[in-house]
């Protein structure tokens, strides 16, 4: 009988150690070509693009939500400007 110091020797490699040399072979390999590296870099470059203007249009959002709950709070006379700038925004963007 065996014991399981001697099973562990003897084991089969599993498909995930096999994939990742493969990943790491195919990535050293494409490394030395300048197109992969070019793609590399335009990748890095248009994510970095797309994640800037993601957060602009997120912090746009949250600037129009934050006045909106401003006006809500500081009385009467701020409603009435804030349904008068829904009635023109309402009127602008109609086509």
């Amino acid at each position: 009988m065996r014991t399981p110091d001697q099973e562990d020797s003897l084991r089969t490699p599993k498909i995930r150690e096999c994939a990742c040399g493969l990943v790491v072979i195919i990535s050293g390999l494409g490394f030395s070509s300048y197109y992969i590296r070019e793609l590399l870099v335009s990748l890095a470059l248009f994510s970095v693009a797309f994640l800037s203007l993601a957060l602009t249009v997120l912090g746009a959002i949250l600037l129009w939500w934050a006045s909106e709950q401003l006006a809500g709070w500081s009385g009467p006379a701020s409603r009435k400007v804030l349904a008068l700038s829904r009635r023109l925004i309402a009127t602008y963007a109609r086509p």
